[in-house]
């Protein structure tokens, strides 16, 4: 069938097109769009042409909600569900990971049925709350310790949240204050930091932080990320160092000052995307309101305004967290 889709048709540009996808075959649903959701970091890298492997032109994406409007053979989920998946697996052109598209193909298992009265407009966030989660799993904070969050976009928003569900302390920071008056409107502790990070980060957390999270993908900050690391004692050997997760979204190679990560014995721990538990786990965390994606969905937008959107997003002081495309 011939539907819709907004592909990346060149480095820096994107287009709404029409494109073609097969009839569902066994075990397979057909799902027809609502709200899909752009994911900044790595949209962004791949709209540029820094995605490794990735050949132009390309639907964009990996987070849809829609309507399971045609079943093949053998499957048992009923149509009209409402079901949280990556957007189609199958289609005329190339995929990265082809989120955003009118209709979408996926295995039955595959996608993931909504919580009852979940708010369809919330639910793709759940991909990028799932990717949040999945470093709070590895970083695995206790109530007791204290967190640093760096950079409030929408990971960074969503990794500060959801490790203060732990009962730390989350102190967290950015360079623009949009992005930390809208983390305040979310209940968090965040401030814009003057001259040296990990000075900035000591008048909050005068023993530096337990776990830090860089959710920014900037070498240049995740040097200074060191800095904001609790410091240990030479002669301490009753725990680890502190935990750095390294949360942002990275085009290449970085580096790190060997002797301040020597020094401090810091753990490093970078999440490898994410497991069907971890967006069931969001799933059920938004649907029960522990989450606010108020303040990640920054606007909705209808998919024709992609260019203009990709290219306002891409702005370093945008004033966008991240935006929603509707379908409908």
């Amino acid at each position: 069938m011939q539907t819709r889709a907004i592909l990346f048709t060149a480095p820096n540009q994107a287009a709404l097109e029409n494109i073609e996808i097969p009839a569902p075959e066994a075990g397979e649903v057909l799902i027809e769009s609502l709200y899909t959701l752009i994911s900044p970091g790595t949209e962004l890298r791949c709209r540029a042409g820094k995605q490794e492997g990735v050949v132009f032109p390309f639907i964009p994406g990996y987070t849809m909600v829609g309507r399971v409007i045609g079943r093949g053979a053998g499957v048992s989920l009923s149509e009209g569900t409402l079901v949280f998946c990556g957007g189609t697996s199958k289609a005329s052109v190339n995929l990265a990971w082809g989120g955003h598209v009118a209709h979408a193909i996926q295995p039955a298992g595959g996608v993931y049925p909504l919580p009852e009265g979940m708010n369809p407009l919330h639910a793709p966030a759940a991909k990028l709350a799932a990717i949040a989660y999945r470093g709070v799993r590895l970083s695995n904070p206790r109530p007791h310790e204290t967190v640093a969050v760096i950079g409030l976009g929408a990971i960074g928003l969503l990794a500060a949240q959801l490790h203060a569900l732990s009962g730390a302390r989350v102190v967290a920071a950015d360079l623009s204050p949009y992005r930390v008056a809208n983390a305040q409107k979310a209940g968090l502790e965040a401030f814009v930091p003057q001259g040296n990070l990990g000075e900035a980060f000591r008048q909050y957390l005068p023993h530096g932080a337990d776990v830090v999270v860089d959710a920014t993908g900037a070498p240049a900050v995740l040097a200074q990320a060191i800095e904001v690391a609790r410091e240990k004692a030479w002669d301490d050997s009753s725990e680890l160092g502190a935990r750095v997760v390294i949360q942002g979204s990275y085009a290449g190679a970085f580096s790190l000052p060997y002797q301040a990560v020597f020094l401090k014995e810091l753990s490093f721990y970078v999440p490898r995307d994410v497991q069907p538990r971890d967006i069931r786990a969001m799933l059920d965390v938004m649907a029960r309101g522990k989450l606010n994606v108020e303040t990640l969905i920054s606007a909705v937008r209808a998919p024709e305004s992609a260019p203009e959107t990709y290219a306002a997003l891409a702005q370093p002081d945008a004033e966008w967290i991240t935006v929603a495309f509707n379908w409908q």
